[in-house]
């Protein structure tokens, strides 16, 4: 690390130029080939979603499995019995417009992209009882979620609306299509709060500006990078989003570590040059590690084996690693370029003439705190439990699945059209659901017919939406609505009632197979896998990062602290999410709409950000204790300066954090305001209970045993050290409080 921080400081003209030539390269590449191609793609293995998708393939069916949206229709005056003129060439020219449209059922035809013709004679289904609202339904080739290609349909049929006509958009391709966004993007939101937070930290110009040059310049190389990367391999369009968050808020944490550790070394008087290299070697090796543990829980998002998370680990850990690589050099050359600048004018004028302070923590507010935390660790340890394993309650009441598109803002299209089908075909009709049959019972009308009734019998089944259908020898759908809407937990035990024992008698002992597919059993799906390999996604992120702070801090007992800890933040965090978002509690009156499932990749992206974002925090906690415990083995002291001097660090970028990811509840969607509470609350959870109250206590208890390690494993764990002895000794060696003692 010295060797680095040496280089930088030493060319530190080369290296900002370095990384602004970088980033204009990699903005360049990624723009010579087109942009950014961000899709979303699913692949369930072993499960009924991917059998189908399988057979239909292999029946050249491939088109029944790809993205769906609808067009509703809606006559102001008169009837749609027949289509409006300007309907009919509209629907035929998609076909036309390279947004890769395979199919299109209306009430009056059926549209075949791949021949460019319509076969009149169209599902009378689609058509309501009046004939005042014709559904448009459209299939795209792919199951890729591609937004340009949704866009382009969007953007032609919109023009339909007229003053007789309203045209209204909703299905899942269509989300969040026509909607413009509200106010201040969440990525300026949280930018704009990390300056002001910034400015009343540091007062100064220069430290201020540090931390956010740092994670402009990872965001601006990384979204570069990442752009590229949608060129090799399908990443999420949540991607983008995510990886400025990400970048954001470690950007910010890795410097407010390094710049702080910097400005107390030149009021200690070092100078410029050395007290960079010194920070670097002690603090930027915080960084490297806790930077390593981010990337290790967003890469365990590839143990899922569900493709829709691949691209998006892998572009925000390449994200995460240029924050840290930023941090580590274009920081230190920064930090030379500024010199004294990074101190406030009074701060500087008594470094040069020599007025320096001694190596005492600052005297303050978390000087007295940590003193008040050493002395009722016990009582504040349980108060703090208490509040946490409280809101952790509701998370075991968690009903995985999707929200539909009620929940959407009523001035939304999709919201509209949702309303608009409720109203004319029923609740159950958003619901897409569909028995497909395969092998030679899908050609024999009375086997479909058994099948059909058998759905009609159901309870939970509109049995006159039952419609059969033969779309090849060896494969026919029959398609059925349910009686309540996608989300209710009555159609999620209805599909899985249909696969365990209304349809299984149909077809056993026989070549034939009945599968339950859709839209909705896509999401039970989805569900149901996430939910199996989430026990394993937390094993694997939580053994690795055990064993990187077990080598890193010499301890069984504080990577054990550390793990529960993060858990609890979790666990706490998801109770919050689900107590407003599931059971609804205030979240009419927040404006969040009624409650509901909790999206299925919410859990895992949440444990994947949060545990990357509390190590963040644990490792510069400890470490900074670890320090003191190394000069002078005293426990008691190290958890006091430790807390002192990171308190006011740790709550300024939770405070940073908390406003960037709080800035998603300004959001249009439900899923994002999700996301924004969900992890704003763990944030402050963490920081505010956890790191100031929780972790300090617990340590204060368990003594000496924090840095217990077997002897025997002391022998065999590779060495590194956040603290090198020979930096405490050129520091002054171990810091003595100044509060109330």
């Amino acid at each position: 690390m010295k060797t680095l921080a040496n280089f930088a400081v030493k060319h530190r003209v080369w290296v900002v130029l370095g990384w602004f030539a970088f980033i204009v390269v990699a903005q360049g590449i990624s723009a010579s080939l087109g942009g950014p191609s961000y899709k979303d793609t699913f692949s369930l293995p072993h499960t009924e979603t991917a059998s189908v998708v399988k057979v239909l393939k292999g029946a050249g069916l491939a088109d029944q499995s790809g993205a769906t949206g609808t067009v509703v229709l809606k006559a102001k005056s008169g009837t749609l019995t027949t289509p409006p003129p300007a309907v009919a060439p509209a629907l035929l020219k998609l076909c036309s417009l390279h947004d890769e449209v395979a199919v299109i059922s209306t009430p009056w035809q059926t549209i075949d992209c791949a021949k460019n013709a319509a076969v009149p004679g169209g599902d009378a289904k689609l058509l309501n009882a009046d004939s005042t609202t014709a559904l448009v339904d459209i299939t795209w080739n792919s199951n890729h979620y591609d937004l340009k290609l949704f866009t382009g349909v969007f953007n032609s049929l919109k023009t339909l609306r007229s003053g007789s006509l309203q045209v209204e958009f909703t299905g899942n391709a269509f989300q969040g299509q026509g909607q413009k966004t509200q106010g201040v993007p969440p990525f300026a939101f949280g930018f704009f709060a990390a300056l002001i937070i910034l400015i009343f930290v540091f007062r100064t110009f220069a430290a201020t500006v540090l931390p956010l040059a740092s994670a402009v310049a990872a965001l601006g190389a990384g979204l570069g990078l990442i752009g590229m990367l949608t060129h090799v391999m399908n990443v999420s369009n949540i991607t983008p989003q995510l990886t400025e968050l990400m970048v954001l808020g470690v950007g910010v944490d890795y410097a407010l570590f390094i710049v702080t550790r910097h400005r107390r070394n030149l009021r200690r008087g070092m100078g410029v040059s050395e007290s960079i290299v010194t920070s670097m070697n002690t603090s930027g090796r915080a960084v490297a590690f806790a930077a390593v543990t981010v990337c290790i829980a967003l890469l365990g998002l590839l143990a899922l084996g569900v493709s829709f998370f691949n691209g998006m680990a892998i572009g925000a850990a390449v994200a995460v690693t240029l924050t840290m690589a930023a941090s580590l050099t274009l920081l230190p050359a920064l930090l030379s370029l500024f010199g004294l600048k990074v101190l406030p004018r009074k701060q500087r004028r008594a470094v040069r003439n020599g007025d320096f302070i001694g190596v005492e923590a600052t005297a303050g507010f978390w000087a007295r705190w940590s003193d008040l935390v050493a002395h009722h660790k016990l009582v504040l340890s349980v108060v703090a439990g208490a509040i946490i394993v409280v809101l952790a309650l509701p998370f075991f009441s968690m009903r995985l699945g999707t929200g539909d598109q009620g929940n959407d803002p009523k001035s939304t299209t999709t919201r509209t059209g949702y309303d608009l089908i409720a109203e004319g075909f029923g609740v159950g009709y958003n619901s897409t659901l569909e028995a497909v049959v395969t092998g030679s019972g899908a050609a024999d009308p009375a086997y479909r017919q058994k099948v059909v009734a058998a759905l009609q019998a159901t309870p939970g089944v509109d049995p006159t939406s039952v419609h059969a259908v033969q779309l090849k020898d060896s494969v026919a759908f029959v398609s059925f609505k349910s009686t309540t809407t996608p989300q209710d937990a009555k159609t999620y035990s209805l599909v899985k009632h249909l696969r365990a024992q209304v349809l299984p008698p149909l077809y056993s002992g026989s070549t034939n197979h009945i599968y339950v597919f859709g839209d909705t059993a896509i999401q039970v799906d989805f569900a149901k896998v996430l939910a199996a390999k989430l026990p394993l996604f937390i094993a694997a992120v939580v053994g690795l990062s055990f064993l990187l702070l077990m080598i890193a801090f010499r301890s069984l007992v504080i990577p054990l602290t550390a793990a529960a800890m993060n858990l609890l933040a979790a666990g706490a965090s998801f109770g919050v999410v689900v107590a407003i978002f599931q059971f609804g509690w205030g979240s009419e009156a927040l404006g969040f709409g009624k409650g509901g499932p909790i999206d299925a990749w919410a859990p895992v992206m949440f444990f994947a950000i949060l545990f990357g974002l509390s190590m963040d925090y644990q490792v510069f906690l400890v470490s900074r204790m670890h320090e003191e415990w190394v000069h002078s083995k005293d426990n008691r002291r190290s958890v006091i300066i430790g807390q002192a001097e990171t308190g006011s660090i740790i709550t300024a970028a939770a405070f940073i954090m908390m406003a960037v990811f709080g800035g998603f509840v300004l959001g249009d969607q439900r899923a994002i305001k999700l996301f924004g509470i969900g992890l704003a609350s763990a944030v402050f959870l963490d920081a505010f209970l956890l790191r100031t109250i929780l972790v300090p206590s617990l340590m204060h208890l368990l003594g000496n045993s924090n840095w217990y390690l077997p002897r025997w494993l002391e022998k065999v764990t590779p060495k590194v050290s956040f603290e090198p002895p020979d930096e405490l000794e050129r520091e002054g060696g171990p810091a003595v409080l100044v509060g109330n003692r």
